[in-house]
């Protein structure tokens, strides 16, 4: 049975026609060519096993099923289109990856240039801010310290009082210092910035901060000295003086006198021309006779201006508002005072000399002072000697004679003490109109024939002293 079972199967299996030899053969001829064959190319019918589900275990027949020709063009369309289109597909995906690889490549290129133009904007940054720094540490240090310096000699004048602030502004306008605010920073740090000493100073530019600073300072004393000036002294005994203690010489003095810009009002009323109507010397009157201490190492300018200091304290606002009353200026003031002191023996005499002086000048018409006093002045200050008058000097040719010339004398003949400026500003009531020293007593008369007979009788005590002597 099994036999014939075999036997039916195998004979199942044979084609039973043409067209099934040529199915059979079909999908070697696919093999053999490599293509799709095309529906016409096929049978009519083909024999699927395994659309009738074939099993060997089922016993059934295989049956044959007839095949949809449009199917078979639809799928072997498809098919074609499939491998057709593969590598079109492949191209454009292979295109889009590698356009979004260049892409990937130039943002990372783009990138790397951002970074780089970074690097090199920051490196160019710091390069500068070092290359800035540098330059003003570099500058800022010729400064301080004086280098790369001219070496010669530039001469500068401090002014009275004169701030740091004043100190930078005058070195900076001379040129000797570069930096205004960088001298005042280290004068302050070095809390050195005030002190300084008026005066004329000869400074180089290759000189530093420090020494700078120094130069305008007073120089540590070697030494104080004592000084009295003693009342009614010239300016010229000042002077000569102030020369002998070995504190200064003649020349600065006389230069600081008359030139140097000193800060104080009476001297601002003197004005420019205080030398057009013949006057000797500028601070005439005002070098106020005291006691100083001075350091030996004092210059010029520290000797004057304590002096017109002590000037300035004296002479109130209680005095100047008295000139005012009486019409007078300081100057003239003063002018007065400095005869009183040079013709009184002793202050007790101030009162009544000054009279003297003020009826002269109020008479109408006025009278000349007639002061001895103010011709020797003149002599003295032309010859170095104080001369004995005798009646030909009466008669000598300067404008500071009161008996050729009327009114006050260009200038102070003396710098008188505080009675005799209160004297001249307060004199005795008197009718006074001369008066004559002798012997260490001053005696005033209202009338000429008074006082020449006066004159007579002191002339004889002369005489008869001088016979005696012989």
């Amino acid at each position: 049975m099994d036999n014939q079972n075999n036997t039916e199967r195998a004979n199942n299996m044979q084609p039973r026609n043409e067209n099934e030899k040529n199915m059979s053969r079909a999908p070697q001829n696919r093999k053999d060519d490599g293509r799709i064959k095309s529906p016409d190319e096929y049978p009519d019918f083909l024999t699927e096993r395994s659309m009738l589900g074939d099993n060997e275990n089922s016993g059934e027949p295989t049956r044959e099923m007839p095949v949809d020709a449009t199917r078979i063009n639809d799928i072997a369309k498809k098919t074609s289109e499939q491998k057709n289109s593969t590598p079109e597909k492949k191209t454009i995906a292979s295109a889009k990856k590698s356009k979004k690889s260049k892409k990937k490549q130039y943002t990372e290129t783009d990138n790397s240039m951002v970074s780089l133009i970074k690097c090199i904007a920051y490196i160019t940054v710091v390069v500068i801010i070092a290359a800035v720094i540098s330059a003003v540490v570099i500058f800022s240090m010729n400064d301080i310290y004086g280098f790369v310096k001219s070496e010669e000699e530039v001469e500068i004048v401090i002014p009275e009082d004169a701030t740091i602030n004043d100190i930078a502004t005058i070195l900076h306008d001379n040129k000797v210092i570069n930096y205004k605010g960088l001298f005042k920073s280290y004068a302050k740090k070095r809390d050195d910035g005030k002190g300084f000493c008026a005066g004329t100073y000869s400074i180089s530019p290759k000189t530093g901060y420090k020494e700078l600073i120094a130069a305008f300072k007073e120089k540590a004393p070697s030494g104080v000295s004592w000084i009295t000036i003693p009342e009614g002294y010239t300016t010229d005994e000042i002077i000569d003086l102030l020369v002998e203690k070995g504190i200064g010489e003649k020349e600065k003095y006389i230069d600081v006198i008359n030139n140097y810009d000193f800060d104080y009002w009476f001297i601002d009323e003197l004005g420019d021309n205080w030398a057009e109507n013949g006057r000797f010397y500028r601070l005439d009157g005002y070098l106020f006779p005291d006691t100083y201490q001075f350091y030996n190492a004092s210059t010029e300018e520290a000797v004057i201006k304590k002096m017109l200091s002590r000037f300035k304290t004296v002479f109130t606002k209680k005095y100047r508002a008295r000139a005012e009353e009486l019409g007078f200026t300081v100057d003239q003031v003063l002018i007065l005072a400095s005869i009183i002191e040079k013709e009184g023996g002793t202050p007790a005499d101030f009162g009544n000399i000054s009279s003297v002086f003020h009826n002269r000048m109020n008479r109408v018409p006025a009278m000349n002072l007639e002061s001895d006093a103010t011709i020797v002045y003149a002599m003295q200050h032309a010859t170095g000697e104080r001369p004995n008058l005798t009646l030909d000097d009466l008669t000598y040719d300067s404008p500071y004679n009161t008996y050729t010339n009327a009114g006050l004398t260009p200038g102070p003949i003396a710098n008188p003490s505080n009675s005799a400026i209160q004297a001249a500003l307060n004199p005795s009531e008197t009718n006074y109109l001369f008066f004559v020293s002798y012997d260490g007593t001053t005696t005033f008369t209202a009338s000429k024939y008074e006082h020449d007979a006066l004159l007579e009788e002191i002339n004889k005590k002369i005489a008869a002293k001088n016979e005696n002597q012989n």
